[in-house]
């Protein structure tokens, strides 16, 4: 059970931002809302928790009728906790799900298929933040800060970005580090990530925005260098010295030497041994573009991928948004200040 001490909380947390949030860019009324986390990993990591109650207490201030409900924390292949999977089986169609987790939402075969594949039959709506047991508690304040945004700003940006790509053949990518990277997308349609879900059935990450795409197979060439976060299997961190890759018919087929680079090789080397096949684990799976003006590189994926001024390639699986890698593994690698050229006319947006 947790206790929590609403005035202290309250004078250190803006309600206000997380009450924005469920009423402007969820649009909820009178649909019944689920808030899910988890109890956090230790004292300096509970930020699943901190959200949680936030989301809570701005419910309470909205009058919106919901439930909260708290799991202990789910790593890779461990079930979610049945308590939490029979709530959202309960749920009315057409509900609406806020979901803050350390790390997984856990196992849903309880549910008969994955958690976006449920929530899309059901009609459900849902927001999501996970990975946040990667994040410590001092960095709460640039967390909401990148809450507190205007999404459908942020969406319209997106939706003009969507269009261009959306006709494009390809999009070259240059940073002031080095990452030379041509990304081949001539069949392939742009996602938005806007954090704007007001239509049954739709959702994604709480944090806005970004627009993201899967590349055409095996066709990625030039160089990467990242220079701003890395995404390994158990931390996101903060770029010292950066990881400069090659990349030639969509894989990663060399690296430089650094601590960085290490620490994300060995990453690729574990889910090569686990993984019952490896295609996929060198291949960029994902070209990110961030439009959040409130976001700033921490050392958090869940920010960093969103901040203006950013690009990010994920390593891996892409087969849930119109890929075809399936992976074990999805490591997004965020890349400061990055130019784009799409099909040889620089991109303004």
């Amino acid at each position: 059970m947790i206790v929590l001490d609403t005035a202290k909380f309250v004078s250190k947390i803006p309600i206000s931002v997380f009450e924005n949030v469920i009423k402007n860019n969820l649009g909820i009324t009178n649909e019944q809302l689920l808030i899910i986390g988890d109890r956090g990993l230790s004292n300096s990591h509970l930020l699943s928790p901190i959200l949680t109650n936030a989301f809570s207490l701005a419910a309470n201030n909205l009058g919106i009728t919901h439930s909260t409900v708290y799991q202990t924390p789910k790593g890779r292949g461990e079930s979610a906790d049945i308590v939490m999977l029979k709530q959202l089986k309960n749920l009315p169609p057409k509900s609406t799900i806020i979901v803050n987790v350390s790390n997984r939402m856990g196992n849903m075969s309880y549910l008969g298929s994955s958690f976006r594949k449920f929530c899309k039959a059901q009609g459900h709506r849902f927001i999501s933040t996970s990975s946040l047991g990667m994040v410590d508690n001092s960095l709460l304040p640039k967390l909401v800060q990148a809450f507190d945004t205007n999404a459908y700003e942020i969406q319209r940006a997106a939706l003009r970005l969507k269009a261009v790509l959306d006709e494009a053949r390809e999009i070259q990518v240059y940073t002031p580090a080095g990452t030379d990277l041509v990304v081949p997308i001539a069949t392939r349609k742009a996602l938005v990530a806007s954090g704007v879900y007001t239509e049954p059935g739709t959702g994604g990450n709480a944090i806005p925005g970004e627009v993201y795409l899967a590349p055409d197979p095996q066709s990625v060439r030039g160089r990467l260098v990242i220079d701003g976060s890395i995404r390994t299997l158990s931390k996101t961190f903060l770029v010292k010295k950066p990881v400069e890759c090659s990349v030639n018919r969509g894989d990663i087929t060399s690296w430089n030497n650094t601590p960085e680079s290490r620490l994300l090789r060995e990453t690729i080397s574990w889910a090569h041994k686990k993984a019952k096949n490896p295609t996929g684990l060198r291949r960029i799976g994902e070209l990110g573009i961030g439009l959040n003006p409130q976001a700033k590189i921490i050392g958090t994926t869940i920010v960093d991928e969103k901040a203006a001024g950013t690009c990010h390639a994920a390593i891996g699986s892409n087969n849930w948004f119109g890929g075809d890698v399936k992976s074990m593994i999805h490591l997004d690698q965020v890349m400061k200040d990055p130019e784009f050229r799409v099909d040889g006319r620089f991109l303004r947006f």
